[in-house]
């Protein structure tokens, strides 16, 4: 079976998994980059997308949640891009470590109106988009991933550091108090050979 040719902004639908996104650029050969319906970037193989025909999205529609996250990491894209800008006054920041990738789970973070969901809901959601980054860090290589979960009653520091507990092959603990506080976890991942 022949693979079939994906451009640039086509949609596209996982093979193994549920879901699907936009194709961005081309990754390794025989691999695209696909920003996801939650608006992650990953790279996958060619043989395991699937072109989505534009009839076949008349019955697809995004909802507000999934629209907010969008918006919510695009505009997080926006403001790492821009923290690099030198502001008059003010001595230029240090390169950020490439090796290191940060995920603040604050929900006025994530979603755009957190009212309208109930408590069981916000941690759910925030379990699952901090597993997303962990996941997403893991596949791209880096060694450390910073979990910003605030201080609170410390039940979302709890169940991060509870599902930490599953992953072989990472090591956690308090991130630097001078830098984030009492409120993040780091996580550090051992590279597999």
């Amino acid at each position: 079976m022949s693979a079939v040719k994906l451009q640039v902004g086509d949609r596209v639908a996982f093979l193994d998994e549920v879901g699907g996104g936009i194709v961005l650029r081309n990754g390794r050969p025989g691999h695209v980059v696909v920003r996801t319906d939650d608006g992650f970037e990953l790279e996958r193989s060619a043989r395991g997308l699937v072109p989505v025909q534009q009839e076949q999205l008349a019955h697809l529609r995004v909802s507000d949640h999934q629209a907010g996250m969008i918006a919510a990491n695009d505009a997080m894209d926006e403001r790492k891009r821009n923290k690099g800008a030198v502001r008059p006054g003010k001595s230029p920041r240090k390169p950020e470590d490439n090796s290191v990738a940060e995920v603040d789970l604050h929900l006025h973070e994530l979603v755009e109106d957190e009212d309208r969901l109930s408590d069981g809901e916000k941690l759910e959601f925030q379990l699952r988009y901090f597993e997303r980054a962990l996941e997403s860090a893991i596949r791209n290589g880096k060694r450390k991933l910073i979990v910003i979960h605030g201080v609170g009653e410390g039940v979302l520091r709890e169940e991060v550091r509870r599902m930490l507990q599953y992953y072989d092959g990472v090591q956690f603990h308090d991130a630097d108090m001078r830098r984030y506080g009492a409120g993040a976890t780091e996580v550090l991942i051992m590279r597999h050979r």
